[in-house]
């Protein structure tokens, strides 16, 4: 197991690299930490490789402190966030003799590479050469600081899926650092939203996406539509929350106390398409006439979204062709299902 307590990092003239921050990994777990630039991530990852000399806290590994150790007496794998190969060698001599090198070249598809040195590798190419060095090492823990920095989207699902089945080809321990929430939610069985240098929430991609926590973990995750507002009305029965643009009114009885200023959050499959002059059905709310701006596939259909002033709602719409840009369409969301957060 791999426990962090109360594992910080200040940098000097008091610039905050890491929090305190605590949590466990189980062996051969693997863990993603979801932020922006700045949000502590590489900074954490740093601090258990042995790069970074912690401010306070410590680092244990199988009952190993690792912090009282040098980087490399650690068994740490770290891999930044552009491949390094040594550049004089040839990619069969980067490779360590290993019972899974065999496995690790098929499966990376390296066969083509053996001969051919870095600098005529494109950096797809020494990403599959570095993944297949971690596979073929000795470490027993991976620490990838953004492995897929360097590749072309198109690339991105094919090397998720293969670090995948090098981690269960390998048994390893693994903690990916990203930025992006769809590299964090496919590689995560666990994952961790890091802003400000603090752990705001951990939990399983299921839990993460039913609960995000607060407004900043569902930004990070990418998937909510985050409408800011206001409370109105006095009286506990009478409040509502409306949206800065004025066209999404949802009844907040029963519920509270809340502050004046309230996000709403609505995940894409409960935004529901519907047609114009529909009537919603108790327990729900209707806001129409929301322009399309963009539409992408996503979910066997397409992810619409559209726009009024500074406000974006992006909803599930069902397969065949999507609205065009500039559409007015009306939606409907079942008001148990809105999720709400103080504005930042």
């Amino acid at each position: 197991m791999l426990r962090l307590h109360e594992l910080s990092k200040v940098y000097p003239h008091g610039v905050v690299g890491l929090r305190p921050t605590s949590l466990d990994l189980e062996a051969g777990g693997r863990l993603a930490l979801l932020g922006p630039s700045g949000s502590g991530k590489s900074t954490l990852l740093r601090l258990i490789a042995g790069l970074e000399t912690p401010t306070t806290g410590t680092v244990t590994w199988n009952g190993t402190r690792l912090d009282r150790l040098p980087p490399h007496r650690r068994g740490v794998a770290f891999t930044a966030q552009r491949p390094a190969l040594y550049p004089q060698l040839t990619v069969a001599e980067q490779l360590p003799a290993s019972p899974r090198r065999a496995d690790a070249v098929a499966l990376l598809r390296l066969d083509p590479l053996l001969t051919r040195l870095p600098a005529t590798l494109s950096g797809g190419e020494k990403q599959r050469v570095v993944l297949a060095k971690l596979v073929c090492g000795t470490a027993s823990l991976w620490l990838l600081d953004e492995p897929f920095a360097s590749l072309d989207p198109v690339f991105r699902a094919e090397f998720r899926h293969d670090l995948h089945l090098l981690a269960e080809l390998s048994g390893a321990t693994m903690i990916v650092v990203t930025h992006d929430p769809t590299d964090a939610l496919a590689l995560g069985r666990r994952v961790g939203v890091l802003g400000d240098g603090t752990l705001q929430r951990l939990g399983t991609p299921e839990e993460l996406h039913a609960r995000p926590g607060n407004r900043f973990a569902a930004f990070c995750l990418g998937q909510m539509s985050l409408v800011d507002g206001v409370v109105c009305g006095d009286e506990p029965a009478e409040r509502s929350f409306r949206s800065a643009c004025g066209q999404v009114v949802t009844p907040l009885q029963g519920v509270g106390p809340w502050p004046a200023r309230l996000t709403l959050g609505l995940r894409p499959e409960d935004l529901r398409p519907v047609p114009p002059g529909t009537v919603p059905r108790p327990g729900e709310v209707l806001t129409a006439g929301w322009p399309v701006v963009f539409a992408e596939p996503g979910g066997g259909g397409w992810l619409v979204t559209v726009a009024r002033g500074r406000t974006r709602l992006r909803g599930a719409w069902p397969a065949g062709s999507p609205p065009g840009i500039g559409t007015p369409t009306d939606w409907v969301f079942p008001t148990d299902r809105c999720e709400w957060f103080p504005t930042l």
